[in-house]
């Protein structure tokens, strides 16, 4: 499909514009929603509501609704979300938040922070969607509260636990390109103990990824296991330990079109103990004690490569009701460790923190304040600190501004890679600014967000392919984003306008398209549901000198569900209807139409 940027702009607009003037009258006789509640933008809970900064969620009802094969496939088209990959299931896939580059996000698993330590990133295609509860998306930087990396937001990722009561569910799915799906979950909530055991299964012969690559389809297996333990004592105490594994192997074409086996076995894990225990009147304890590993054993064109990375991190926050507000006060310490068939400069380092946190009400004025010092072993200290207020003029409408900083720590790939790694690289910097105005009526939510985030000291290759503190960035940015819910019916549409450049050559850094849309509507019937979304991105580059040019595309997902029984529901999703070609990164054709079927039991 071959769009002209004026035409995808043009027609994706007015279509969000209609969707919203024809349901719009409809919602301002709908009640207005019980408010969601969310704790990654401040490390504090609070409503979406009352958050300062933009965060988008969703809960396991939309996973379940909108069936979608995988993480990056769930986060496609958000506000502020563009996605890239290198082919279907289990390939490599990256996130890119409000324009910044793919590591300059963080993402947590259940508070505690993922990604490979060597490479940078999470990876995305490997985390299981069947043993996800919830993800939280919050938009700009939020270093005063995580750290380094969170230049363009905080992505995290909650595991199913046992929450609301007993769980008894079996689910088997099959579909195009061979694709076998499993899953069991059993979880029940006692007075005091409560637990949660989850196991899924995926496995597809894949396609062939690459045209110039091995002429063979390339497979994809991951086996999951998610396992939450919990005790909740009458005095408030509560302790619980959490474990998500994945474990598979991935087939790959080699970049360059090299002859011979190109394949990867990964391990995925995230474990940790939270304990949480009031500490007095107005003060509750929180402390959180984690480890993930990102492991990779890759055979690549006759070459065989090993890459391991832990992150052990230890959080201790306090929360705290003052006469000023809500309040967090915290420390934070992180150690990474890397082991290599290679061998690194430096296989080890560590970061020590303190931070706070504060939001406070003021009749209709709301005060947010961050502030945090990081101090690490190879390059010494940041400091990092965002202000935001926010403003309700009336029940219906409400604004926010907000400023804040953040900064990147340098990989240890950038850092220490035995071929190419330069140890004098500094953090790269940023500094946003952001604006934004919601319009609540009824169940209908309609909120729209202005950016402008400035990152100093880009990490980009030189001639030599040495990395150097030699670019500058300015992104610029619009979100808007709406949605409606009311009886049966389900509506939401983002819309995202972006011009992400490079200002040493004033080219627009790769693969992030200035428009991108999605359109979500379903509908819930007697014993059936039915839905839609529709996913477009405007033209793009994928390199850094934009002389390889990505074509926009736009793609319509359907979506069914049948209620056999009070236990059982039948449901089938066909993606990609029109069969659209389209690339989101050069050389890898992204799947075509696929028809997926499900049943899933609950009892």
């Amino acid at each position: 499909m071959h769009h002209s940027f004026s035409t995808f702009q043009t027609r994706g607009l007015r279509l969000a514009v209609l969707t919203v003037l024809a349901t719009s009258g409809a919602a301002q006789a709908a009640e207005r929603l019980d408010p969601i509640v969310v704790t990654t933008p401040m490390r504090m809970a609070q409503t979406v509501d009352e958050s300062l900064h933009p965060v988008t969620v969703l809960t396991r009802d939309d996973i379940e609704r909108r069936q979608p094969a995988d993480v990056p496939a769930l986060l496609r088209g958000l506000p502020g979300v563009q996605v890239s990959s290198t082919g279907g299931f289990g390939k490599q896939s990256s996130v890119f938040l409000r324009g910044s580059n793919a590591n300059q996000l963080i993402v947590l698993i259940d508070g505690v922070r993922a990604g490979s330590a060597t490479a940078g990133g999470a990876a995305w295609e490997f985390i299981p969607v069947d043993q996800i509860e919830r993800v939280e998306v919050v938009r700009g930087p939020r270093a005063s509260a995580y750290g380094a990396d969170a230049v363009g937001g905080v992505i995290q990722i909650f595991t199913r636990g046992a929450e609301g009561g007993s769980t008894r569910e079996v689910s088997a799915g099959y579909g195009r390109f061979d694709t076998r799906k499993a899953s069991v979950s059993l979880g029940d909530q006692g007075e005091a103990f409560r637990y949660h055991l989850g196991f899924s299964h995926v496995a597809s012969d894949g396609y062939d990824v690459r045209s110039d690559g091995d002429p063979d389809d390339d497979g994809y297996r991951n086996d999951s296991l998610n396992l939450r333990l919990g005790y909740a004592a009458a005095s408030g105490f509560d302790i619980e330990a959490r474990l998500l594994r994945a474990e598979g192997e991935t087939d790959f074409d080699n970049a360059f079109g090299m002859p011979g086996e190109s394949r990867e076995d990964f391990v995925q894990q995230a474990t940790s103990v939270l304990l949480s225990a009031p500490l007095g009147e107005g003060l509750r304890g929180r402390l959180t004690v984690g480890e993930t590993r990102d492991e990779r054993d890759t055979t690549d064109a006759g070459f065989d490569f090993q890459f391991d990375t832990r992150r052990q991190n230890v959080t201790a926050e306090l929360d705290w009701e003052t006469a000023i507000g809500q309040m967090t006060l915290g420390a934070d310490y992180l150690e990474d460790r890397v082991s290599s068939s290679v061998d690194y400069a430096r296989d080890r380092r560590d970061t020590r923190a303190v931070f706070a946190q504060l939001q406070s009400d003021f009749g209709p004025h709301r005060l947010g304040a961050g502030l945090r010092h990081d101090r690490f072993s190879d390059f010494g200290n940041r400091n990092t600190g965002d202000f935001a207020w926010g403003y309700r003029f009336t029940e219906d409408w409400d604004f926010r501004a907000s400023v804040g900083t953040a900064f990147r720590a340098p990989t240890f790939n950038e850092l220490y890679f035995p071929f190419g790694g330069n140890p004098t690289l500094e953090p790269e910097r940023s500094r946003n600014l952001e604006a934004g105005l919601t319009h609540f009526r009824g169940a209908h939510a309609l909120s729209v967000t202005t950016f402008q985030n400035r990152i100093r000291d880009l990490i980009v290759l030189d001639a030599n392919f040495i990395p150097q503190n030699a670019s500058r960035a300015r992104i610029t940015g619009v979100e808007a984003e709406w949605s409606w819910i009311t009886g049966d019916w389900r509506a939401s549409a983002a819309y995202t306008w972006l011009r992400a450049r490079d200002e040493e050559t004033n080219l627009q850094l790769p693969r992030r398209a200035r428009d991108s849309l999605r359109l979500d509507l379903d509908r819930d019937l007697d014993r059936a549901s039915l839905g839609a979304s529709v996913i477009g991105q405007g033209r793009r580059y994928d390199d850094r000198t934009n002389a390889v040019e990505l074509p926009a595309y736009a793609t319509l997902d359907l979506r069914a569900g049948y209620r056999l029984s009070p236990q059982w529901t039948a449901s089938a999703t066909w993606t990609n209807l029109l069969d659209r070609d389209y690339e989101t990164v050069a050389g890898y054709p992204q799947p075509g139409q696929a028809f997926n079927l499900e049943l899933r039991g609950r009892f």
